[in-house]
């Protein structure tokens, strides 16, 4: 794993997580039990500090920086789906961030949120709690269902199995 020091702080790692070797970390970033972090994802914290918190699994390719002294943090068992941007803004418990999309500045997402493929959530924009999030700009369609948490559910479930699994295959946590 690439994990580098940026003004005298480098990432902190918890024990059970498994961070990609094609992953990369720089600056204040706390990972907490249970993080995944797949192949391609940028992590930086050069500008404020990130905390990843329990259960956060980060896809391939997603983007989360804590631009211009925005403090982040993702909430336990979200999903920063492949490719995905969170620049600057907060996201609750059990949210889905969807396959290329955008969260900017000062963002606050709502605990058990979707934000749809592609959708552009716009700085300084507050998604209440149990939102579903699509278009460009994103717009709060309705309200997340009981299958919706379902869904979403089972798939934080399936990465945390594979989590569990390379944990194994690679000897440990790091």
């Amino acid at each position: 794993m690439n994990l580098i020091e940026y003004e005298g702080k480098k990432p902190v790692l918890a024990n059970r997580i498994y961070v990609d070797p094609q992953a990369t970390l720089i600056g204040d970033i706390i990972v907490e039990e249970g993080v995944g972090i797949w192949p391609g994802a940028v992590i930086r914290a050069d500008e404020a500090q990130i905390v990843l918190k329990k259960g956060t699994m980060i896809l391939e390719n997603a983007v989360i920086e804590a631009a211009q002294g925005t403090a982040i943090t993702i909430s336990n068992n979200s999903i920063i789906s492949h490719g995905a941007i969170v620049h600057g803004a907060s996201i609750g418990k059990y949210c889905v961030i969807g396959i290329g999309a955008m969260v900017l500045d000062n963002a606050k997402i709502g605990d058990h949120s979707i934000i749809g493929s592609g959708a552009l959530v716009a700085p300084n924009k507050d998604i209440p709690g149990k939102s579903l999030v699509i278009g460009l700009p994103g717009k709060v369609v309705r309200e997340v269902n009981s299958s919706d948490i379902e869904a979403s559910k089972k798939e934080w479930e399936t990465l945390d199995n594979k989590l569990e699994q390379y944990i194994i295959i690679r000897g440990g946590a790091r």
